[in-house]
């Protein structure tokens, strides 16, 4: 990963566990667009099958700047790879693949840090201070 993006992931970050506040149970999301920036959240639905998560990615992928669109997954627990990971990466392989552009990455953002599913890099902290602006 670049420079760029990771600070662009280190304030996705601060703001998603400000958004979190004090929660223990945090709802499995998926973005998708630029961290710290324009994006879309899909909440993760259980019924939803590899085929209908990728129809849905591809679709969000459409209006969106594919030099910059990023995939990634925010929930709760720890930072070890989780069934809705490899299920929502499964999906965004595809849609980037539909799309003629290769996959940046998919990142798995904790209240903790994060990991690239991809390449297992791992970014955590003991704490993460939310941002102070916004």
């Amino acid at each position: 990963m670049d420079d760029v993006l990771i600070a662009r992931l280190r304030l996705a970050l601060r703001q998603f566990v400000k958004d979190c506040g004090t929660r223990r149970a945090i709802p499995t999301t998926l973005r998708i667009g630029r961290p710290g920036g324009p994006h879309l959240a899909l909440p993760d639905d259980p019924s939803y099958d590899s085929g209908l998560r990728a129809d849905v990615l591809e679709r969000a992928l459409d209006g969106l700047d594919l030099d910059t669109a990023v995939p990634w997954l925010t929930r709760s627990g720890d930072l070890a790879p989780a069934d809705a990971d490899f299920l929502w990466m499964a999906a965004a392989t595809k849609a980037f693949g539909r799309h003629g552009i290769g996959m940046p990455g998919f990142i798995v953002m904790t209240r903790y840090g994060w990991f690239n599913l991809v390449d297992g890099e791992t970014v955590q902290w003991r704490r993460v201070r939310p941002s102070r602006s916004a």
